[in-house]
């Protein structure tokens, strides 16, 4: 019986050990994960661009641009039909939770909520709209909500920049197009290494991979780019992958680098953002719990090898 059962426990290990380190080194197959950086990518640059478009078309709308354009004597003249426009814009979408007027000099002299006579003339996206450009900013903590702005400039009669049209927009609108699978994730990071979407870990969002150089957190802080009341971004411990990112230097990026066991990635053409699609590291629990079925053959087979040894 000793006999037996010292055949029966090395064949069962010269069976099982194999299987392990199969399953181990070669995890389930996913999506082929370059083809999903890809899609999300395309799927984001499509929504920053329609975003971005609706912010130039209303603000060329003749009410905002008269208002805009008018003397700080004259507004009130011009006030009650532009912020009826506003209204509609937020009553017709619920994803816009706030839409708004900026003068030249970046501040507020129409809202759809308080705040009128604030500035931001701090934020990026009202210097970007102040200078001509269509913007839309990273996710962002602003009145306890995490919001997306986008503000395009206002012109006069005279084609000079009078002020510019800002519409805030509820981020679960950005973080629906990040997708998730059985077995991968996506991440969607900024130019500065902070996640602006993961769907690995939800506390991941708004983090960056790596603390941050002193002069970028200054930058950052000063420009108030994730928001009034998130001045700073809580830093994780993926230094090497916060180096990379913030260079620009996806290529050099490992899948280590964010303790995963497989990474593609995929720049966006509106924005400095890149998509990353990643699968969990291989781990032992994983590659038993896929040995399930195969061990109970081995099983089989040992104690039927152990059988036949035993009668010759």
């Amino acid at each position: 019986m000793r006999a037996f059962a010292l055949r029966f426990g090395i064949l069962l290990c010269c069976a099982l050990i194999p299987l392990a380190l199969f399953a181990y080194l070669n995890p389930p197959a996913v999506s082929n994960l370059k083809e999903i950086a890809q899609r999300v990518a395309n799927e984001y640059d499509r929504l920053l661009q329609w975003r971005m478009q609706e912010a130039f078309t209303l603000a060329a709308f003749p009410s905002l641009r008269a208002f805009a354009a008018s003397t700080p004597e004259t507004r009130a003249e011009r006030a009650a039909v532009a912020l009826n426009e506003l209204k509609a814009l937020v009553a017709s979408d619920k994803n816009v939770r706030e839409a708004l007027i900026v003068d030249d000099g970046g501040i507020v002299i129409m809202s759809t909520l308080d705040g009128w006579g604030n500035s931001l003339a701090q934020r990026s996206f009202v210097q970007d709209a102040l200078n001509g450009k269509i913007a839309a900013s990273p996710v962002a903590r602003d009145r306890a909500e995490n919001s997306n702005y986008y503000a395009a400039p206002i012109f006069n009669n005279a084609n000079e920049i009078a002020g510019a049209f800002v519409m805030r927009v509820d981020a679960q609108e950005l973080w629906n197009v990040l997708p998730r699978g059985a077995n991968w994730y996506a991440i969607l990071s900024d130019e500065n290494g902070v996640r602006l979407g993961d769907t690995g870990d939800d506390a991941a969002r708004l983090t960056s991979f790596g603390a941050m150089d002193g002069a970028r957190v200054a930058r950052l802080v000063q420009a108030q780019t994730y928001g009034a009341e998130l001045p700073f971004v809580r830093a994780t411990q993926f230094e090497r992958a916060q180096t990379l990112v913030t260079q620009g230097a996806f290529d050099q990026l490992r899948a280590a680098d964010l303790n995963a066991g497989a990474l593609a990635y995929q720049r966006l053409l509106t924005k400095p953002w890149t998509v990353l699609a990643l699968t969990a590291q291989p781990s032992w629990s994983a590659a038993l719990s896929a040995l399930a079925a195969p061990a109970l053959v081995a099983l089989l087979l040992a104690f039927g090898g152990a059988l036949l040894l035993e009668r010759v």
